[in-house]
C-alpha cells in the first residue's frame, strides 16, 4: 500500500501544546520500541529503502518501507505478528506475498537477502488522535523519544500527519494551521535516514540535485506545470530541511537555490498554462532566493575565488570581515509563512484532477515560450561588451531560465539535438556565471579596501578577470545566435 504522510519537526518549547491540542486525556498512547536492519555496506539506506521490526505496545510489526513518487509518498507493507512469547527475528519472507515489495528488494539486496544486520533503534512514545477536516480523515501523531546506535543517540520530537481518508491535497492545507500555531517546521527526512546517518556518524545526507522530468506530449499544459512543479520539489524539500535543522553545507544551500530558481523560472516562462497559480507564490520564492543568495556568494568566494587569489600571490592571507557567512541561514526553512509556502507548492503539485482544458497543444505552447527566451539572450550577442552591467546580469539570468525550462520539457525532444543545444548554452552560462562571481567579489573587497588597503589587490585582480572574461562572453554568445534550435 501507499502511506501518505507529512511530517514536521517540534520546537521542544511547543511541546506541550501540541499535546493539549491533541486532547491528551482523549488521546491514544502507545510505545513504538523498532529496529531497523540493513546490509553492512547499506544497500536498503541507498536506496532510500527501510526494513524495520517494532514493537507496538505488547504487538510486534515488520514493515518495509521505500520512498513514493513524491515526498508525501511512502510504499509500505506491514505484517502484523500479534503478541510474541519471545521477540520475533526478522524474516523476508513474510514480504514474499506483495509482488512489488519483493521485486524491490531482490533488486536492491541481490543474494545479500541473508546478510542484513541490526543497524540502529528508535523508541518514542507516540501520542495520536484521529481528526476530520472537509471530509478527510487524518491522523495527527506527536513522536517524543531517541534514535540511537549502541554508541550515540540523538532527541526525536516531531509531529506527522498522515492521511486516513480522503484527499491529499486537504491534508497538505489542514496542517498549515498547525505550523502558524506550534512552529512546525516540514523535515522529509524519515527516522530511518536520520537513522542510518546517525550510524554512519554524518550529519546529513548529500544534497539532492534535480531529476530527470517525463512528460508526456497529450498532457495538458496544466497538468504539464503541475509536474514540474513537483519535480523542482523533490529537490527543494530534502535540502530544505537539511537546511532547517542547521546541519546544512555549501552544496546544499546551493542545491536549494537551484532548485528555487527551477520554480522560478516555471512561473516566468509558464505561468498562463495554469489558473491556479498564486502570483503571491514567485514574490517569495524570489525573497527566499535572495536570503538564501549571500550565503551562497560568499561560499564561493571562500571556497571558489580566495584559493585563485592566493595563488596569485596575493597580499593577504584571510578574507575581509564582509566576507563572513551569516550562521542564521537555518532559520528561513524554519518560518511558518516559509513553510507554508512550500505546502502550498506541494497542494498544487499533488492537485490530481486538474482541468485538460482543451487537451493542450503542448508543444505548441513550449515552443513559444522557448523562442521568446532565446531570442532575448540573442539580442545583444554582437555588442555584449558594450552592455550595462545590470543588462550582462540580465542575460546571465535568462540563459538560466532557458536552461531550467529546456531541462523540464526535454523528454519530448530528440536528445542528441537537446544536448548539443544545452552544451553551447552551457558555456555561455559557465562564462557569464563566473564573471558574476568576479563582479561580487570585486564588490566585497572594496567594502573592506579603505580600512585595508592590502585587499586592492583583489580589487584589480577581478576587475582584470572581468575584461577577459568579457570578450570570451560575447565570443560565445555569437556562437551561440548561430546555433540551430531542436524546438
Amino acid at each position: 500500500m501507499v502511506e501518505i504522510e507529512l511530517k514536521f519537526q517540534l520546537p521542544e518549547g511547543k511541546k506541550k501544546s501540541v499535546l493539549q491540542a491533541l486532547k491528551t486525556n482523549t488521546a491514544q498512547k502507545i510505545r513504538l520500541q523498532a529496529k531497523y536492519y540493513d546490509t553492512p555496506d547499506r544497500l536498503l539506506a541507498q536506496n532510500h529503502m527501510a526494513i524495520r521490526l517494532r514493537q507496538e505496545g505488547d504487538h510486534w510489526v515488520q514493515t518495509f518501507k521505500a520512498s513514493g513518487k513524491s515526498h508525501l509518498e511512502r510504499i509500505e507493507n506491514e505484517v502484523h505478528l500479534g503478541q510474541c512469547k519471545v521477540e520475533p527475528e526478522l524474516n523476508l519472507d513474510l514480504f514474499s506475498e506483495n509482488k512489488i515489495v519483493k521485486n524491490l528488494l531482490n533488486q536492491v539486496l541481490g543474494t545479500q537477502h541473508d546478510q542484513l544486520i541490526l543497524q540502529f533503534k528508535t523508541d518514542v512514545q507516540r501520542t495520536f488522535r484521529l481528526l476530520s477536516f472537509n471530509e478527510t480523515e487524518i491522523e495527527v501523531c506527536l513522536d517524543d523519544g531517541t534514535v540511537s546506535t549502541a554508541e550515540q543517540s540523538e532527541k526525536i520530537c516531531e509531529v506527522e500527519f498522515e492521511l486516513k481518508q480522503g484527499s491529499p491535497e486537504q491534508l497538505i492545507f489542514f496542517t498549515q494551521d498547525w505550523v502558524k500555531k506550534y512552529q512546525l517546521w516540514l523535515d522529509v527526512r524519515s527516522k530511518a535516514e536520520r537513522g542510518n546517518l546517525l550510524s554512519i556518524h554524518q550529519k546529513a545526507s548529500p544534497a539532492v540535485k534535480a531529476k530527470t522530468l517525463i512528460l508526456n506530449k497529450n498532457d495538458s499544459t496544466d497538468v504539464a506545470i503541475r509536474k514540474m512543479i513537483g519535480n523542482a520539489l523533490q529537490q527543494l524539500l530534502p535540502n530544505a530541511a537539511v537546511i532547517a535543522d542547521n546541519v546544512a553545507n555549501p552544496e546544499h544551500i546551493h542545491q536549494a537555490r537551484v532548485a528555487i530558481r527551477r520554480i522560478r523560472s516555471i512561473f516566468k516562462s509558464f505561468k498562463s498554462w495554469s489558473d491556479d497559480i498564486d502570483p503571491q507564490w514567485e514574490k517569495q520564492l524570489a525573497q527566499i532566493f535572495q536570503a538564501l543568495g549571500t550565503t551562497r556568494d560568499l561560499d564561493v568566494i571562500r571556497d571558489e575565488i580566495f584559493p585563485e587569489l592566493l595563488k596569485a600571490d596575493a597580499p593577504f592571507s584571510a578574507l575581509p570581515e564582509s566576507a563572513t557567512i551569516d550562521d542564521q541561514t537555518h532559520l528561513l526553512f524554519q518560518k511558518a509563512e516559509i513553510v507554508c509556502l512550500l505546502l502550498q507548492l506541494l497542494a498544487f503539485s499533488y492537485h490530481e484532477q486538474s482541468h485538460q482544458k482543451e487537451c493542450s497543444k503542448l508543444k505548441k505552447k513550449i515552443k513559444n515560450s522557448l523562442n521568446h527566451l532565446h531570442k532575448k539572450i540573442i539580442q545583444d550577442a554582437d555588442h555584449f561588451t558594450q552592455l550595462e552591467i545590470e543588462e550582462r546580469h540580465r542575460t546571465r539570468k535568462q540563459c538560466k531560465r532557458l536552461r531550467y525550462c529546456i531541462e523540464f520539457v526535454a523528454s519530448l525532444y530528440d536528445e542528441k539535438s537537446v544536448k548539443k543545444y544545452l552544451n553551447q548554452l552551457q558555456v555561455v552560462q559557465e562564462k557569464l556565471g563566473f564573471y558574476n562571481d568576479l563582479h561580487i567579489t570585486e564588490r566585497v573587497f572594496i567594502e573592506s579596501a579603505q580600512a585595508q588597503p592590502e585587499f586592492w589587490f583583489a580589487v584589480g585582480w577581478s576587475k582584470a578577470k572581468q575584461e577577459q572574461l568579457l570578450l570570451e562572453s560575447e565570443q560565445e554568445l555569437i556562437k551561440f545566435a548561430d546555433i540551430e534550435v531542436f524546438w
